[in-house]
Parts: structure tokens; C-alpha cells; sequence
């Protein structure tokens, strides 16, 4: 019987997912693609489907009452949910929302009593917000239709995915080993996607990180002011010629460590020097722009190369 009721109301259900083919806010959704399980459900409409971001497809189970669980793989913080209601004769319904630490103990944090209908969209909101949930349940106990949800979606406070900065030195390091991307005052630094980056300018840091296809977390942003500390720009350190081709000279300096960072902050050329005058050899590096920073007992000097 409840494939020809389908067949009575598809119709509408197409004329709904013309406008609103996927769910919204799939980024912030913890919920996305996570693992689900249910009372019961036929072959085409297993419990994954109520957790893929796409309102064209949908979880049932198999009679008028049943539940359906996700879990989340970490223990999250969540503040709403959003439930996509697939009922084929508008009615009475009762629904449960139950919550978890470990997937084995529950417990009732929500009841919804209403009279719901076919694309109907119910959303709940947690106050005070709900912590340590691992897994999240939707339990329906009672209603005129077969249970059945086109999409739950679970919002956490806090966004899990979020990378955050170490900072030593000159050397910032994302919490992320993968798909990073460096930013400068709000822009992509160019190929600069390893896990750490070493400044070069002093500027506001952060790092993205991308969790899923087209969503990326940002992390707080770092400032780095204290590029050049301890040696006075007017100092007598001498760094010519600048463009310099294949030598390099270093003059005003008894004892440093020099470092060549490429635009991508990767040292890319280190040396130690000591004595007034010092001569480099750079005729590897490839022509470009590039800053040197020299690390000596007095403080650290940055200074932009330029290499024909």
C-alpha cells in the first residue's frame, strides 16, 4: 500500500524539490553523511538517506511507528536540529528526540506533539544548548502515515571542524595535518597549504581547513607584529647587492643564522655566517622575491630579496 500512496502525491513532491533539491546549511550540519541506523526500513529507503543533504530521497520504516539514529563520531555540542517531514496523509504525529554520550544510554530531551504534513520543515531549538551528544535519535511513537524523514539535519554551537594555531617563533603550525590553506589579512596565500607556515611580514594569520566538497572551517586569526625585533633598522647591517643575481653580501653582522623563505613561507635556504662581512652564494635560487631573515644574539632582521 505505501507505494501507491506515493504514486498519489508525487506530483507534489516533485514540485517541492524543483525549489529545494538539497537541504540547507550542509557545511554546519554535523549530522552530513554521518553513520545511521533504524528500527526498520525497505530497500531503497534505508536510514542514510535521511542524513545525504538531498531532499529528493528520504528514510522509511516499514509501518506508523519507529526510530532512527545517527551518530555524530564525536561528542558535540548542539543547539537545533531540522526535521523534513515525508508523511503521506497530514495528521496527528508524536516525535521523540532522544539523545546519547555512548550510544547505549538515551535520553529525552524533546517531544513534538503536532499535526504535521507532507514537506513540512520542523525545527527545534535546545536552551540551554545540549553537550557531549555522540549520537542523536528521533523516535516517532505515534502517527497516521508510516514514519518516514526526508532529512534530519543536527547543528552544533560550535563548528567541530574548526583548526586552531600554535605559534613558535616565526612559525605558526595548523591543528589540522591535511587540507590546509594559509591566509594574510583575509587572503589565500599562494600554495601555502602545508600544516605549519613560517611568517615572513607581520600581518593577521589564519589558517582554512576543508572538511567536506565546498566547505571549509576557519581558524581564529594569529597576529604577527614582531617580524623585526631587537636590531634597529638603521643599524649598519648591510645586505647588497639587492637584486643581487649569483652573490650576496652581508656586512655590520659578527654571527648569524641566515634563512630564505620563498612567498609560501618555506625556508628554502639556511646558513650559519660569522665575521663583519659574509658573502652568499644564491645563484640557485630561482629569479623571484624573497625575504631573508637573519637570527643573531641582538634580535631578528627581515629584509625582502630580490634575485635576477
Amino acid at each position: 500500500m505505501k507505494i501507491a500512496y506515493k504514486l498519489v502525491y508525487l506530483s507534489v513532491l516533485i514540485n517541492f524539490c524543483v525549489s529545494a533539491v538539497y537541504a540547507q546549511n550542509t557545511c554546519s550540519n554535523v549530522a552530513w553523511n554521518k553513520p545511521a541506523t533504524s528500527s526498520t526500513s525497505y530497500s531503497t529507503e534505508t536510514p542514510n538517506r535521511a542524513f545525504d543533504g538531498d531532499l529528493t530521497t528520504n528514510w522509511s520504516a516499514s509501518d506508523g511507528t519507529g526510530w532512527i539514529k545517527v551518530d555524530l563520531q564525536n561528542k558535540l555540542t548542539v543547539d537545533s536540529m531540522k526535521l523534513y517531514v515525508n508523511q503521506y496523509y497530514a495528521g496527528n504525529t508524536v516525535h521523540e528526540i532522544k539523545v546519547s554520550e555512548d550510544l547505549v544510554n538515551w535520553t529525552l530531551v524533546e517531544t513534538i506533539t503536532s499535526f504535521t504534513s507532507n514537506n513540512q520543515i520542523l525545527t527545534v531549538r535546545f536552551n540551554p544548548v545540549l553537550t557531549n551528544v555522540r549520537g542523536v535519535m528521533v523516535n516517532t511513537p505515534s502517527s497516521n502515515s508510516w514514519v518516514a524523514w526526508y532529512e534530519i539535519e543536527v547543528y552544533s554551537g560550535s563548528n567541530p571542524y574548526k583548526p586552531t594555531i600554535s605559534q613558535e617563533g616565526m612559525v605558526l603550525t595548523s591543528s589540522s595535518a591535511t587540507n590546509n590553506q594559509w591566509y594574510l589579512d583575509g587572503n589565500p596565500i599562494p600554495d601555502a597549504t602545508s600544516q605549519s607556515y613560517t611568517t615572513t611580514v607581520s600581518g593577521s594569520y589564519q589558517v582554512g581547513v576543508s572538511y567536506r566538497t565546498g566547505c571549509t572551517a576557519m581558524s581564529d586569526a594569529v597576529s604577527v607584529t614582531a617580524i623585526t625585533t631587537g636590531i634597529d633598522e638603521n643599524e649598519e647591517i648591510q645586505i647588497f647587492p639587492n637584486p643581487a643575481k649569483n652573490q650576496l653580501s652581508i656586512t655590520g653582522v659578527a654571527k648569524a643564522r641566515v634563512e630564505v623563505f620563498n612567498f609560501q613561507g618555506q625556508s628554502i635556504y639556511s646558513t650559519e655566517i660569522s665575521g663583519l662581512s659574509s658573502q652568499l652564494d644564491i645563484s640557485k635560487l630561482p629569479c623571484g622575491v624573497y625575504s631573508m631573515r637573519l637570527t643573531t644574539s641582538d634580535g631578528i632582521y627581515v629584509k625582502k630579496l630580490f634575485k635576477n
